[in-house]
This record gives structure tokens, sequence and C-alpha cells, in this order.
């Protein structure tokens, strides 16, 4: 069984009285590459849904794009993370690139539609880690326990290109 956090990436609209978060693979799931794009000073609680996601195009399109085994959104830094499944043979940096641009850009129209908006309260102000684990980038928010939830989930698609 796979071990989930909340991504950055949320509903619009609001269920049970919140907006969920969508899921990311935990950090402490092996398996998973992070490509991080790092998000300038200049932007904060006041920036639009719209101004991130161009950003982060722009910066993957530029190659900006830096790698680690673990999301880096949550733990201190102003970025966005996007999980990308590690292949066997390992992927060489051009198919990473290509695999990160395409996970950008899937939600794109869905922020673009305003069914999925930017969580800036994570983005900009909850940046410290929990002082109890290390590897928890966020609480599981309370109603994925919910039999009858489901939630989007694009990295199973996002990585298997064809």
């Amino acid at each position: 069984m796979p071990f989930l956090q909340a991504s950055v990436f949320q509903s619009s609209q609001l269920e049970h009285g919140h907006q969920f978060h969508f899921k990311d693979p935990h950090n402490s799931q092996p398996g998973w590459l992070w490509g991080t794009v790092t998000l300038p000073d200049t932007m904060g609680l006041g920036t639009s849904d719209k101004e991130i996601i161009v950003h982060i195009c722009e910066t993957i399109a530029a190659g900006l794009v830096t790698w680690s085994d673990s999301a880096m959104h949550g733990l201190g830094k102003y970025c966005i993370s996007f999980p990308i499944k590690l292949e066997t043979p390992k992927q060489d940096l051009k198919r990473l690139m290509i695999q990160v641009e395409y996970a950008a850009l899937w939600w794109v129209s869905f922020i673009r539609a305003e069914t999925v908006s930017i969580d800036k309260h994570m983005l900009f102000r909850a940046r410290q880690p929990p002082p109890d684990r290390e590897d928890q980038l966020l609480d599981v928010p309370f109603h994925w326990d919910k039999p009858d939830y489901t939630a989007l989930n694009p990295w199973s698609v996002v990585t298997v290109l064809r």
C-alpha cells in the first residue's frame, strides 16, 4: 500500500467544508524522484495561480529544474515539486525533463478552468517541516479515509509516456 502526502494542488470546490488536497507519493516511499521548480522571492500569498503555473512552465522550459529524492515545497523552500516515477533502467535527464514538463502542463487546464488551485498557505507560510518526523511533508487530510472519496491522480499517467 503506497504512502501518500498532500500535494500543493487542491480542489477549488469545498467538500465536507474543506478544500481537499490531491495526493502525492510520500517522501519516504522509494521509487520516486522529485523535480523542483524554485519560486522567486517576489511571489507570495497575493500571486495568482496562473502567474505561478506560468512561472513553473517557463522555468521548466528553460531547464532550471533541480532533482531530489523528496518534495521540497513543504520543507522550507519557496518551490513546487513534481513526483516522477523512476524506471529501470533509470531515465536520462532529457526524459526526466520531458516528464516533469508533462506533470506541470497537466495542471494548467485545471488551473485555467479554476477547478484546481495552488495552496499558497502551504507554499508561503507553512514552510517548516513538522518537528516530530523529518520525512512527513504534510498531514494527510482527514477525509481521505472516507470510502466514497476519490481524488484525481495524475502520477499514474504522467509517468508513462508513449
